[in-house]
């Protein structure tokens, strides 16, 4: 094998140039030793917090400071046809949809053509081992965030329906006071009377100003859609390759998810209606950490 990869004939490297220039794989490669979507995400295995990056994993722990900066304006969906493996890693789903409405185009054997009458997205389609109703396609919602301390890369973060709920209930408490979650720190935790994996929303704090100007401009980026998975990779023209010329243009990496642990439970009730925001904050404001400020506003200091 040395020698094979010592003796690359000349238009065989040329195409190695090019893909490492603009960024690419194999389009052969891809479809088997990545998950279709090379973004950064969080992960929520094992009740821990991992950022994953180009294949590496790395722990943060049981809390991690977050501000929110994009979410799928829909519910999407992600069925699987296999019971959940706790020991196994990176699953591909069977079927989902981003949208909510249809499958996904990538997926190979689609349940249904449309998720509205599709048999697993029918409540009652799954009995959970309470004896709660739920279903076998479950819902889940597609967040793209920014780590606290270093709001400059946009990471993926799916909500499983375990922490829907919770996700509805903090941006509506938000809301009443008029505040976006992209102005608030938002600390992720997780439910420790739950057994599985359940996701907490709590606000920390509020972004600097310094910091306000950068998450501002990351809102309407092609990253924070892509990870919302409202934009696929290879529509995005923020992420393009650079512009240097390449001898052989690169493959597309075919979209699909990067899907975490669906963990479900009874769907949760349908949201009520906020009340009108108050004038002013009855309550007193959360400031942020003298030390998490202080990480954030070093980052923009001249």
């Amino acid at each position: 094998m040395s020698n094979t990869i010592a003796n690359v004939p000349a238009h065989i490297a040329a195409r190695i140039a090019a893909r490492q220039q603009a960024g690419t794989k194999s389009a052969v490669a891809s479809a088997i030793v990545t998950d279709g979507l090379n973004i950064p995400r969080i992960s929520i295995r094992a009740g821990r917090y991992r950022l994953n990056e180009d294949g590496v994993e790395t722990t943060v722990g049981v809390t991690l400071d977050t501000i929110i900066v994009g979410a799928n304006p829909r519910v999407s969906k992600v069925f699987y046809g296999k019971a959940f493996d706790a020991s196994a890693s990176d699953v591909r789903p069977d079927c989902w949809s981003n949208d909510g409405l249809k499958p996904d185009a990538s997926v190979q054997n689609p349940v249904h053509t449309g998720c509205a009458d599709c048999p697993h997205n029918v409540l009652g389609s799954k009995v959970l081992p309470s004896g709660a109703k739920s279903k076998l396609c479950a819902d889940q919602r597609h967040l793209a965030v920014v780590a606290a301390a270093d709001p400059t890369k946009v990471y993926s973060l799916t909500v499983p329906v375990s922490g829907m709920k919770a996700l509805r209930e903090y941006f509506k408490e938000l809301g009443n006071y008029g505040i976006g979650p992209e102005e608030a720190v938002t600390e992720l935790g997780f439910d420790d009377q739950a057994s599985y994996p359940k996701i907490t929303f709590k606000q920390k704090g509020y972004v600097p100003e310094k910091a306000i100007a950068r998450v501002d401009e990351l809102v309407s980026s092609d990253a924070v859609k892509i990870a919302t998975r409202v934009l696929a990779p290879s529509s995005a023209t923020a992420l393009a390759a650079p512009a240097a010329k390449a001898a052989i243009a690169a493959p597309a990496p075919a979209p699909a998810p990067a899907v975490d642990d669906a963990y479900e439970e009874e769907a949760a009730p349908a949201p009520v209606q906020a009340k009108a925001a108050p004038a002013k904050p009855t309550v007193a404001p959360v400031k942020a950490s003298d030390e998490l400020a202080a990480k954030i506003d070093s980052l923009f200091d001249e």
